[in-house]
């Protein structure tokens, strides 16, 4: 006997084969007072030739025209809200509870998908053996010293206590991981890196694939503040992974540097002429 369900099951049954193919994958993109990193961003997401994509985007309640450029671009957007939040983990957190793809992954304001056919060639590597992948990363760097770029490769899982093992516009998560684990919100600078060892100490499966996957504008670093910054991997780590001399006095010494850095070292830079500091960047190869 055939029934009427028979139809809807093999739908059904070519649906999921289809996802499994395709997997749906959710770009999500925070902004907050940044249109024409937006624009880059966008321009980045919509020329993906891989269709399964979902675009979000959570806009803090931007006053700078923003909102008329989502008004205006609604039909390459899946879902986007601009009110008020709490910071940019806040906001990361509203689009993963929004998205319905697969996988999720972050593309901030001004970082774009390093070719048009980056999520062809990842979606590959994205199926059920798997919960976390991650590939390379090309940092632009556009400061008072030139511009350049240069690439690298993610770090070895066996550092993760002390290093992300690439910047989180490059790693895919599966969304029920991502949602189940939000990104903790009393952490201005590291949530992600939280977020990822969370996820690894509690046994979930990590992948690094040969491919360079985002294109991360590196120019604002200048203005992290490097002790915060040293604080919070510090307390991850002792969260994560207890406390050992080696750890210990790994941070130690890199507060030590990065407080030198602070205080001495950049007070410094500011009083040597620039040709000075483009000749020490070629000379060391940075460009």
């Amino acid at each position: 006997m055939v029934s009427k369900y028979d139809g809807f099951k093999d739908f059904a049954a070519q649906e999921q084969s289809l996802r499994e193919k395709y997997p749906k994958i959710s770009v999500i993109t925070v902004s907050f007072n940044r249109l024409e990193g937006l624009r880059e961003t966008f321009s980045s997401i919509i020329s993906q030739t891989y269709k399964n994509v979902e675009y979000i985007i959570i806009d803090g309640g931007s006053q700078d025209g923003t909102v008329d450029f989502l008004h205006k671009n609604s039909a390459n957007i899946s879902y986007w809200v601009s009110e008020k939040d709490a910071g940019i983990y806040d906001a990361m957190n509203k689009g993963a509870l929004a998205a319905t793809g697969d996988w999720i992954i972050f593309m901030n304001c001004g970082d774009k998908f390093f070719a048009e056919d980056t999520l062809v060639n990842v979606a590959e590597y994205l199926d059920n053996s798997v919960d976390v992948i991650y590939g390379r990363t090309e940092y632009v760097v556009n400061d008072k010293y030139g511009y350049h770029t240069y690439q690298r490769q993610p770090y070895n899982l066996s550092i993760i206590w002390r290093e992300i093992p690439s910047c989180h516009q490059s790693i895919f998560v599966k969304r029920e991981i991502q949602v189940k684990y939000p990104f903790d919100t009393l952490l201005a600078w590291c949530a992600d890196h939280d977020l990822v060892a969370k996820i690894y100490v509690a046994g979930y499966r990590f992948q690094e694939v040969p491919v360079v996957i985002s294109r991360f504008d590196a120019s604002g670093g200048a203005s992290r503040d490097l002790l915060s910054f040293t604080k919070e991997r510090w307390s991850i780590c002792r969260r994560y992974f207890g406390k050992s001399l080696q750890q210990e006095l790994y941070f130690m010494n890199e507060y030590k540097s990065f407080w030198l850095e602070k205080n001495i070292i950049s007070k410094i830079r500011e009083m040597v002429p620039s040709e000075w500091i483009l000749t020490l960047r070629k000379y060391r190869k940075i460009y």
